[in-house]
């Protein structure tokens, strides 16, 4: 088993819930046209993110300016997987590749869907685009692709203290089973996020624990607070763990500290003294 501590993990950028998964518009260029040339705006669609067992369909738009098309070409990791030639019969053809299950009948001259998409076809996607004779230009987009594996089963959070004094320290973890890539998992004080550490909390490393033999990652965090008043409302404290993989997957567990700090008894005088108070009170009113 492997074990990596890091204090925060960072994804690519992901798109907003209401857009849950962001495409590559345009990235890596090669071989750019002339002006002049026939072939022209090569635009490459493939989605940043998906979850293993997806079916997924990547595109590549190009306008030809009235010149057919020779060519269009799909490659993983620099290895041809797809091409349509319409001057071939049949046009379309999917190359035999370990893991990529191309779908031919959702596949054309614009577009390629692959079928039940795993892990370990992550990795960079390109479309290459050649326009016909005489001047055969060609154009080429390359986007990066995720496959992610979710974990199976939920989070879970263990607190070492469910009643605690002010002053006192509870120590808390957080954690999610196996994924790839591993989750982010981030605390909660009364749905108030904790991004750093102050004086009353403090934030362990994230320990990635990773399994060689399923080549998966599970994240565990730790958390250390020591309460003050302004950790409880009405003498309660929620505790919450997210664990959040991009877009795809979000779980969160939580947990409640009860404020167990002695409260002082009211003191009560003799019955004469009270009697005197009660007496002071009505001639005041």
């Amino acid at each position: 088993m492997q074990l990596i501590l890091i204090y925060n993990l960072s994804y690519l950028p992901v798109s907003s819930s209401k857009s849950p998964v962001k495409t590559h518009k345009q990235d890596l260029e090669f071989n750019k046209p002339e002006e002049s040339s026939s072939l022209k705006s090569v635009r490459i669609r493939v989605p940043e993110v998906v979850k293993s067992g997806e079916t997924v369909t990547l595109s590549c738009e190009y306008d030809l300016e009235k010149v057919a098309l020779y060519s269009y070409k799909w490659y993983w990791n620099e290895v041809e997987f797809y091409r349509f030639v319409p001057k071939e019969s049949p046009p379309f053809r999917a190359f035999t590749m370990k893991y990529i299950n191309v779908d031919i009948s959702r596949s054309g001259p614009t577009q390629v869907t692959l079928r039940g998409v795993r892990r370990e076809l992550t990795g960079y996607y390109k479309c290459e685009v050649s326009a016909d004779g005489p001047l055969f230009h060609t154009d080429m987009k390359v986007a990066h692709m995720i496959v992610a594996e979710l974990p199976n089963g939920n989070p879970m959070m263990n607190i070492e203290q469910t009643k605690v004094e002010i002053g006192k320290k509870i120590k808390a973890d957080c954690y999610s089973p196996g994924s790839d890539p591993p989750a982010n998992l981030t605390w909660y004080i009364n749905d108030e996020q904790i991004t750093e550490e102050n004086e009353s909390v403090k934030l362990h490393p994230i320990e990635i624990e990773t399994d060689s033999a399923l080549g998966l990652h599970s994240s565990k965090s730790r958390i250390e607070i020591t309460a003050n008043r302004a950790h409880f409302i009405f003498g309660l404290m929620v505790v919450k763990c997210e664990a959040k993989i991009y877009t795809l997957w979000q779980k969160v567990v939580e947990d409640h500290v009860r404020d167990d700090t002695p409260q002082l008894a009211p003191v009560l005088g003799s019955t004469s003294s009270q009697s005197q108070v009660d007496e002071i009170i009505d001639q005041n009113l």
